[in-house]
């Protein structure tokens, strides 16, 4: 992922642009009977009665950049990639609303991961994951705009308000997911991951309320581009170097405990029920010990309920510089405070632009984690052809330090089979903001799409996203051959699953 340089708006304002445009992190086929370990992020009681009786993933790499502030109307697309991509105000679109703005840049990056069902009941999942992003919410438009205008405006702007994050870590995730109830047509399973989380870097700056003037250079205030009247913020990082000559092939090493420099524990919450209206015989066979057992091969519900929570906790930062308390005045950022700021030099250079030594200095800061509660509904309409809605509501407060989620919706048809499986989301991204459209297709162990084609394929899009995922090994559960149980005669039962 290439990042260009952060830069400094208003004496206060951190925007991190993409080189390459790539909508919030990837939904792909994780509500899939066949997402197998992918399925396991949007909730964990999925790897339970899995099609999968072993998948061993070797990679899946996802890149999105969005906004709900401009549209991009430049000439590079998918097809014409031979046209350079450029940002100026000739190709961007300001969204006529005065609503406060979101941007979203990042890089989710999975595996290795390994699931095996170990019985009837209980299946279990080791995986590794890595996430990096830059985020901004709750900003001002009228600030947003005189950056982009490089504060042409001259006058006085007050009650500006962001809340900017910058966030890399990585995570080792075990997961336990149990059919707790399977009755009649009643079909109950619930899951847990708890995660090792390894803090990379982080770093905020937020304010609640800013208040400053775009001046005009005289002799009295010298190069001073703004005057920042009133400031009420925090500003904190730790690790700043870690992104420095950053590429997507270094964030492996990140998995290694010994190079983090922040700590916590994460999990995720999740319950699954399915109704069952057809005769349980079908889905039952009696092996050759004359045991009855589950067929795993197949899909029994009329319809699913998943409800599950995501991405609880933080990583604690020991070594680092925080500021939570900055009630800045009649601060001057002149254009030779703007110039060259970079991501091996912001840190510095916003202490010495917002004068942070007046200030109580903290050494240690917490960085939240993107919990997020997420429902879908998955619904078969004739054999192989499902239809699947779903919301994701991001749970984090407006100004909380840390990875955020960023709410959508979605309602996807979707045609699954063993080795094909082809689905096409339809979504409200970005806060229920901005309307998508995707394409995701699966090939046997290879899953590659995006949930939002027009920012490859030329519409004027805000954003756009990018997957693939590849399994080295996928051992799908095969059809039984042998006889089923005969209707109204007993026959002995797989002892209950212990635990």
């Amino acid at each position: 992922m290439n990042l260009l340089a952060p830069r400094l708006l208003g004496g206060a304002l951190l925007l991190l642009l993409p080189e390459l445009a790539a909508a919030q992190s990837s939904f792909n086929l994780s509500r899939s009977n066949y997402s197998g370990l992918g399925g396991a992020a949007w909730n964990p009681a999925t790897l339970a009665d899995n099609r999968y009786k072993f998948q061993l993933k070797l990679i899946g790499v996802d890149v999105h950049a969005t906004n709900t502030a401009y549209r991009y109307s430049g000439d590079w697309h998918l097809l014409s990639r031979d046209v350079p991509m450029e940002f100026n105000n000739n190709t961007l679109e300001p969204r006529p609303t005065d609503k406060p703005k979101l941007f979203s840049v990042g890089m989710n990056l999975r595996g290795p991961g390994l699931m095996v069902r170990l019985n009837e009941r209980n299946s279990v999942a080791i995986s590794s994951r890595v996430r990096v992003a830059f985020q901004g919410n709750r900003v001002s438009p009228v600030l947003l705009q005189n950056a982009v205008d490089e504060f042409k405006t001259k006058a006085r702007f007050d009650n500006n308000t962001f809340n900017l994050n910058l966030n890399a870590f990585a995570e080792w995730n075990a997961s336990y997911a149990r059919v707790v109830f399977d009755e009649g047509p009643h079909f109950l399973k619930a899951g847990l991951t708890a995660k090792r989380l390894l803090g990379v870097a982080s770093a905020y700056l937020q304010s609640r309320d800013l208040d400053y003037e775009v001046v005009t250079r005289t002799a009295a205030t010298g190069d001073s581009t703004l005057r920042v009247h009133n400031l009420d913020g925090a500003f904190g990082y730790s690790n700043a170097d870690a992104f420095e000559d950053f590429e997507a092939g270094d964030a492996q090493r990140w998995l290694a405990p010994s190079n983090a420099p922040g700590s916590g524990w994460g999990a995720d919450l999740g319950v699954v029920y399915e109704y069952r209206p057809d005769d349980p015989a079908q889905y039952r066979y009696v092996d050759k010990k004359g045991v009855t057992r589950t067929d795993h091969s197949r899909s029994k519900y009329l319809y699913r309920v998943s409800v599950a929570i995501t991405d609880l906790g933080s990583i604690n930062y020991k070594d680092a510089v925080a500021y939570n308390n900055i009630k800045a005045k009649n601060l001057g950022v002149s254009e030779s405070d703007i110039e060259g700021i970079d991501a091996d030099n912001f840190d510095q250079r916003f202490e010495r632009v917002l004068q942070t030594g007046r200030y109580q200095k903290e050494t240690r800061f917490g960085a939240a984690l993107p919990t997020a509660l997420n429902i879908d509904v998955d619904y078969r309409l004739v054999p192989r052809v499902y239809l699947n809605a779903a919301i994701s509501q991001g749970l984090r407060s407006t100004y909380a330090a840390g990875m955020r989620h960023f709410s959508f919706a979605s309602v996807a048809p979707r045609l699954e089979m063993k080795w094909l499986e082809v689905s096409t989301p339809v979504s409200l991204i970005n806060n229920y903001q901005t309307l998508t459209y995707g394409l995701n297709l699966r090939l046997g162990p290879l899953s590659v799409g995006s949930n939002d084609l027009a920012g490859l394929l030329s519409a004027k899009p805000y954003g756009t996203n990018a997957y693939v995922e590849l399994s080295l090994l996928s051992l799908t559960n095969k059809r039984p051959k042998n006889k089923k149980p005969k209707a109204g005669k007993p026959v002995p039962s797989a002892a209950p699953a212990q635990i």
